[in-house]
């Protein structure tokens, strides 16, 4: 489906004031166009209009027309570090318009502040842990195969 018939969709269900669907089809098209700050100025309307200042602050955060209260609820909820991340804006990509580039940069630099010495230690930690229920689980196998010989036999 199509931008553009998405929109149309999304038109039709705030018309029947169906926002959730209207949310989650822009989420799909954020998603699908992460740099395009109209449909994030649009995703971050309908929270608008459901109250949901966090989420609208989220979604216009690159805009130069947000609203600074809903900055301000955004920035409270998402620490520095979290806020890229939350932004869902992509690694590498260039930032449109010039407010987007002087919001974009602290949050770039709080992320790579933020980043562990470690990469791969949370990944490791879990790779032990499956082994480890492995290990578990075939002992637990082995034991049951031998009561279930000793009641057989």
């Amino acid at each position: 489906m199509g931008k553009s018939d998405l929109m149309d969709r999304v038109a039709e269900d705030l018309t029947r004031g169906h926002t959730y669907p209207a949310i989650q089809r822009m989420h799909s098209l954020v998603a699908a166009h992460p740099t395009d700050l109209d449909l994030r100025r649009r995703l971050a309307a309908i929270y608008r209009a459901t109250g949901n200042a966090v989420e609208a602050g989220r979604w216009s955060y690159l805009d130069e027309s947000a609203d600074p209260a809903e900055l301000a609820a955004f920035e409270t909820r998402y620490p520095p570090h979290r806020r890229l991340d939350a932004l869902r804006w992509p690694a590498g990509a260039q930032a449109p318009t010039d407010i987007s580039r002087v919001r974009l940069a602290p949050l770039h630099a709080a992320a790579g502040a933020a980043a562990p010495a470690a990469p791969h230690g949370p990944r490791r930690l879990t790779t032990a842990a499956a082994v480890a229920a492995l290990v578990a689980l075939a002992l637990l196998a082995v034991v049951g195969a031998q009561t279930v010989l000793e009641w057989l036999l």
